[in-house]
C-alpha cells in the first residue's frame, strides 16, 4: 500500500481535467474567437465564459502549486527517510532536466495547437522546430523542481535553516520578486528583440541575432512570453514550496494550519482588489471589464486573487480530508477514484491531451455521414456555446473511460511509466527490470485502487502531551 495526500491527489486531477476543459475551449469556442480577434464585441454571456472558464477555470497556477507542495514534501521525506542531501539534490535536478526535455518534445509534437489542430483543420500537418521554444506549465515545472532542489539543499545544510519560516522566507522573496521584477524583464526582453513577447511574434525573430542566439531566446522565452512565463508564474510555485515546508513537519497542528491557510486565503483576495485599484486598472464600465478578463499572463492582481483562491480550496480539501478525523476513507476513495486516476497520472492526460483531435474528426465524419450540417468542429473558433460544452463533456467522459481500461493494465507504457523507466531503471536489478516491463511497477493498487490515506489528528485530541504524534510519509 501506498500512503497518499488524498486531497492532493483529487486536486491534482480536477486542475487536469480543467486544463483538458479550457485547452478544447480556446481550441473550438467561437466565444473564444471574438475574444482574440475583437474582445470588445464581446456579449455578457461571453464575458462570463472568458472569466470563469479561461481566468479562473483555466486554474493553471493551482496545478504548479500542488506539484510544487509535493515535491518539497518528497525531499523532506527522503531526508528524514535517511537519503542524503546531496543524492536528492542529484535526483531532482536530473529529474527537472528531464522535465525540461520532455517539454521540448511535446511543444513540437504532442500539444494541442500545434500537429494534431493542424490535422484537424486542413487534413495534414507540418513540424515548426520553433515550437521548441514555447513556455507552458511543463516548464514551468522543471524549472520549480529545479529551484526548489536548491533551496532545500541549502535548508537541510544545518539545524538553524531548517527552521521553516526561514524556508518561508527565501520562497516568499522569490516569489515576489518573480511578481514585481515581470515588467522590468518583460521590456528589456521587448527593447532587446524589437518584439513584443505578451503577442507571440517573439518566435519569429529567433536567431536574428546570431548563432548565440538560438540558445539565449530559448530562455527569454521561459521568462516573458505569452504562455505561462516564469514571469509572474513562478510565484505560484513559491507559494506552493511554502505549503511543502509546513506540511512536511513532523508535528503540523491541524488546526492552527486550517486557520492561517483561511486566513491568508482572505488576505490575498482582499489584497488583489488593492493592488487592481493601486494599479489604476479598476474597470470602471462594460468595456474595461471585458478587456480585464481577456489576458494570457498573469498580472499581479490576478496572482494574488488566484492564490487566494487555490489556497482556499487547498485548505478546504485538507480540512474535509486528512485533518477530519470522522470521514468515512471508503466512501471517500470510491467516489474520488476518477479524478485520483487523473491526478496520479496527471502527466499521462497532460502529455495526450491531442486525442481531443479524434473526438473533433469523428464527431464531424458521423454528422457527415448522415447528412448532418456540422456545426463547426473541424473549424478553428467554430462551435456555438452548447456543443462547445457537448465536446467538453464527451472528452473527459472519454479520458474516464480511457484511464479505467488503462488500469486494467497497470497503466503499463504511459507516460508516466516513461518516466518511472529513465528515473529508476538505470539503478535496478536485473529481475525488477523483467517485472517492470509487465507488472505493476508503478503500484497502481497502492497509488489508486486502495491507497492508505495520510491523516493528521489535530494535537488537543491527544490526552498525554508525551504521546507519540504520527510520522507523515508518502509514497509517490
Amino acid at each position: 500500500m501506498s500512503e497518499r495526500i488524498i486531497s492532493f491527489d483529487i486536486l491534482r486531477g480536477w486542475a487536469i481535467i480543467g486544463n483538458l476543459l479550457v485547452h478544447t475551449f480556446m481550441l473550438v469556442s467561437q466565444v473564444e474567437g471574438i475574444a482574440e480577434t475583437d474582445p470588445g464585441s464581446l456579449n455578457t454571456l461571453g464575458v462570463i465564459l472568458m472569466a470563469i472558464i479561461i481566468v479562473f477555470g483555466h486554474w493553471r497556477g493551482l496545478f504548479l502549486m500542488m506539484s510544487a507542495a509535493i515535491h518539497i514534501y518528497i525531499m523532506y521525506r527522503k531526508f528524514r527517510n535517511g537519503v542524503p542531501r546531496h543524492v536528492i539534490l542529484v535526483q531532482e535536478l536530473f529529474k527537472g532536466f528531464m522535465l525540461y526535455l520532455w517539454a521540448m518534445f511535446f511543444y513540437v509534437f504532442l500539444a494541442q495547437w500545434r500537429l494534431s489542430k493542424q490535422w484537424v483543420e486542413t487534413g495534414s500537418s507540418s513540424i515548426d522546430w520553433k515550437q521548441i521554444y514555447h513556455t507552458d506549465q511543463f516548464t514551468n515545472i522543471a524549472f520549480a523542481i529545479i529551484v526548489s532542489a536548491v533551496v532545500f539543499y541549502i535548508l537541510t545544510s544545518n539545524k538553524k535553516l531548517q527552521n521553516p519560516f526561514v524556508g518561508t522566507a527565501i520562497f516568499a522573496t522569490l516569489g515576489l520578486l518573480f511578481i514585481y521584477l515581470a515588467p522590468v524583464i518583460y521590456n528589456a526582453a521587448n527593447t532587446f528583440w524589437g518584439v513584443d513577447f505578451h503577442s507571440g511574434g517573439n518566435l519569429s525573430v529567433v536567431g536574428d541575432k546570431g548563432w548565440w542566439d538560438y540558445i539565449v531566446s530559448y530562455f527569454a522565452n521561459q521568462a516573458v512570453s505569452t504562455e505561462s512565463p516564469l514571469f509572474t508564474h513562478y510565484a505560484y510555485s513559491a507559494v506552493g514550496a511554502i505549503i511543502g515546508i509546513f506540511i512536511s513537519r513532523k508535528h503540523l497542528k491541524p488546526k492552527r494550519f486550517v486557520r492561517v491557510g483561511y486566513g491568508f486565503s482572505a488576505f490575498f483576495m482582499v489584497f488583489s482588489i488593492f493592488h487592481l485599484w493601486l494599479e489604476g486598472d479598476m474597470p470602471q464600465n462594460f468595456d474595461q471589464f471585458t478587456a480585464l478578463v481577456n489576458f494570457h499572463v498573469h498580472p499581479a492582481w490576478f496572482v494574488y486573487l488566484s492564490t487566494g483562491m487555490i489556497l482556499f480550496v487547498i485548505t478546504l480539501m485538507l480540512h474535509l480530508h486528512e485533518f477530519n478525523p470522522k470521514i468515512d476513507w471508503f466512501k471517500r476513495l470510491m467516489w474520488s477514484r476518477h479524478s485520483r486516476r487523473v491526478g496520479v497520472f496527471s502527466l499521462t492526460v497532460y502529455s495526450l491531451g491531442s486525442i481531443q483531435a479524434v473526438l473533433r474528426v469523428s464527431l464531424s465524419g458521423i454528422f457527415n455521414l448522415f447528412g448532418w450540417t456540422d456545426p463547426g468542429f473541424r473549424v478553428s473558433f467554430g462551435l456555438p456555446t452548447g456543443w462547445t460544452f457537448f465536446l467538453i463533456f464527451l472528452e473527459i467522459a472519454m479520458w474516464f473511460g480511457i484511464l479505467w481500461l488503462w488500469e486494467k493494465g497497470h497503466f503499463l507504457y504511459t507516460v508516466d511509466w516513461l518516466f518511472a523507466m529513465i528515473l529508476k531503471v538505470p539503478f535496478m536489478r536485473k529481475e525488477k527490470v523483467r517485472k517492470y516491463f509487465i507488472g505493476d511497477f508503478l503500484d497502481v493498487e497502492g497509488k489508486v485502487i486502495a491507497p492508505t490515506p495520510i491523516l493528521w489528528w489535530p494535537s488537543n485530541t491527544i490526552d498525554d502531551k508525551n504521546a507519540e504524534k504520527p510520522q507523515i510519509t508518502e509514497t509517490v
